[in-house]
């Protein structure tokens, strides 16, 4: 007996419920910037970490289970893609989530990273830490990872990078964190992430009062056949009406040895997703460098 496929086709398409729908999100954040890094210098037009993504969740029938995924990838606003690919991959995963916590897997910031929370408050500008505190903000591919469901105010993340070769160790990541209305409290841990016989111990702690938000963040990192290098960082935030006054400082032998960071800004909000922002940063360092950063700039979510 012949069957018709295309009316069963049909008919079961209609009978499955439709899947949620994604959300489009992204951020343009382009701020006109001096740069001097002691000998030339140079006005520039700098997109920081301008991105577009997409992200949902489906619930799964038959409990409280469901399919999570991201895919968000960086765009440059200022250069364009100048002849390569105008994206670059960000956080990109797929992943379960349920009342067991939630698995994903893909290419996403490491537990460590994450664990900084809002300490850094020039991230993805040239006050960023990455640039003079630390090397271990990784996002790393080949990432599967577990996180907890909160209780009592904890949680924890576990992952684990594979090197997919037999003769490289697979790199662990864990963080452990505690949240309790104004305060955040985080201790995190790297093996083999920044590279194979590294290890990094990362502490973080932000405390708010009304309009006030201190932070502090201390690193301790340590390579094959090397001393162990540590760096730290301080930040405070001052919330005065639609404004948002900021001051960061960092030491560190942890990128360059003797490397110093100091940052001070302004945020303007113009909207729920509009602001305009204002920065200055001077770092320097035993090695030699010696950079000046002043600009101006514009974000906007969506």
């Amino acid at each position: 007996m012949k069957i018709k496929l295309l009316p069963l086709a049909v008919a079961a398409l209609i009978a499955t419920p439709a899947f949620a729908e994604p959300t489009l999100y992204g951020k343009a954040n382009v701020a006109y910037q001096f740069a001097d890094d002691g000998s030339d210098s140079v006005t520039e037009l700098v997109s920081h970490a301008s991105r577009i993504g997409v992200k949902g969740s489906e619930k799964l029938e038959g409990g409280n289970l469901e399919v999570i995924y991201q895919a968000e990838f960086q765009v440059d606003f200022a250069d364009g893609d100048e002849g390569d690919s105008p994206f670059s991959q960000r956080n990109i995963f797929v992943g379960l989530k349920g009342d067991f916590g939630t698995v994903k897997a893909g290419k996403f910031d490491t537990p460590l990273k994450v664990s900084q929370n809002k300490i850094d408050l020039f991230n993805d500008l040239a006050g960023d830490i990455k640039h003079m505190v630390t090397v271990n903000d990784n996002r790393p591919g080949n990432v599967v990872q577990y996180s907890t469901p909160t209780a009592s105010g904890f949680s924890g993340s576990f992952a684990i990078i594979n090197s997919e070769d037999a003769d490289v160790d697979n790199g662990l990541s864990g963080s452990v964190s505690y949240t309790q209305d104004a305060l955040y409290v985080s201790l995190a841990r790297d093996e083999n992430v920044e590279a194979e016989d590294t290890n990094a111990t990362r502490l973080v702690g932000q405390y708010s009062m009304g309009d006030i938000q201190l932070g502090a963040l201390y690193e301790a990192y340590e390579a094959a056949g090397a001393d162990s290098e540590n760096g730290w960082l301080v930040s405070a935030k001052y919330k005065l009406d639609a404004w948002a006054l900021k001051l960061q400082a960092g030491q560190s032998d942890i990128n360059e040895a003797g490397g110093q960071t100091v940052s001070v800004g302004a945020d303007r909000k113009l909207s729920k997703a509009a602001k305009l922002f204002f920065y200055y940063t001077a770092q320097e360092s035993d090695a030699g460098t010696d950079d000046n950063f002043l600009g101006a700039g514009v974000e906007v979510k969506f």
